[in-house]
This record gives structure tokens, C-alpha cells and sequence, in this order.
């Protein structure tokens, strides 16, 4: 084999390595955002709602034959994970994931998005793994387009068609975090 195409290929498998290893991101460390604490203060120091945080909406064909439409949930707290089944963060807090759906906590809805996979892999994998909280097919991407993120996992709070809070990247505790995300939208 040449030595210039040798060199091409361990430079994209080594590149590959990093990508795959650091979290299917573009960092290391998750980020989390509060969507609503920026320029949209009020003067009487309630949010606004921003036009900018406006949840795009979707419908999605779920794993089991359902359907998920976005605008259905706008008086619920609705978690969206973008995950796909070769993202090794993504794989990790899923278990976390399901604890918090298994809690069947009222107002909370919650749903996965599988990004641009086909769907026997996805169907091959929620099969071997046991998950029943509902996941969409997103083969073509055009739901992850709607919400462009620097990586995955990727997820979204939305209350009243607004996006409230975004994590990127696995959190050190997904469950706590995730569920006190929960708790604090419903309060709101």
C-alpha cells in the first residue's frame, strides 16, 4: 500500500477515535443552557419568552407504530434526547433516561430522537436493550435539523412551545439533573 494512502487512513481512523471517544461532540463537557435568561428579562424580572426559544414543531413516527406531534404536548413539560445507538454518552444515560420516564410523572412527557439512523438498527437495539420509553425515527434528519445542536447527546426542554433549557453532552448525573429540569418547569 502506498505510504501517502496509509497515512490518509490512520489519520481519518485516528480522527475518527476522537470523535467517537470525546462525547459525539464537539467538547468534552456538557453544557447546559437556560434558554429564557438573556436579553428577554422583563422589567418586572419575569422571562419573556423570547421569539428566538420558539419550540419548532414536528411530527414523528415512533418505534411502535404511533405517531408524536409536538404541538399535541404544549401544556406539558416535553424532554427531548437526540441520541443514536453508536454515541457511546448517549448509550450511557439512557438507562438514567429510562428511571425518570419509569416515574410516570404527571405533565412530563418524554421522547427520544434517534439522528439519521435506519430503523432496523434503531429497532435492533431498543429490542436487545429493553427501553420502552417512546423514540422516534428521524432516518433523514429532518427533526435534528429543526433543533441544530454541535453534538449529542442533545436534549431539549420545551414548556408552551418554548424551548427552556438544552443540555449538550452527557451530565455528570443525568437522572438528578434531568429530573430536577422536570420539577423546575412544572413549577413554573
Amino acid at each position: 500500500m502506498n505510504k501517502k494512502i496509509l497515512a490518509a487512513v490512520i489519520a481519518v481512523l485516528i480522527a475518527a477515535a476522537v470523535i467517537f471517544t470525546s462525547g459525539c461532540g464537539k467538547s468534552d463537557a456538557p453544557e447546559t443552557t437556560d434558554a429564557n435568561t438573556s436579553a428577554a428579562q422583563q422589567a418586572d424580572g419575569t422571562d419573556a419568552a423570547a421569539p428566538e426559544n420558539a419550540a419548532p414543531d414536528f411530527t414523528a413516527t415512533l418505534t411502535n407504530g404511533g405517531a408524536f406531534t409536538l404541538s399535541e404536548h404544549k401544556d406539558e413539560v416535553v424532554m427531548l434526547n437526540f441520541w443514536a445507538t453508536w454515541c457511546s454518552p448517549c448509550v450511557a444515560e439512557l438507562p438514567e433516561i429510562q428511571r425518570l420516564v419509569d416515574e410516570k410523572i404527571e405533565g412530563f412527557t418524554f421522547l427520544a430522537v434517534d439522528c439519521a439512523e435506519d430503523r432496523a438498527t434503531v429497532d435492533r437495539f431498543l429490542q436487545e436493550k429493553g427501553y420502552t420509553f417512546s423514540v422516534a425515527y428521524d432516518e433523514d434528519n429532518a427533526i435534528g435539523a429543526l433543533y441544530p445542536t454541535d453534538g449529542i447527546p442533545y436534549t431539549v426542554f420545551i414548556k408552551n412551545g418554548v424551548i427552556e433549557k438544552t443540555f449538550l453532552g452527557r451530565p455528570e448525573d443525568p437522572y438528578t439533573e434531568y429530573k430536577a429540569a422536570v420539577e423546575e418547569l412544572l413549577a413554573k
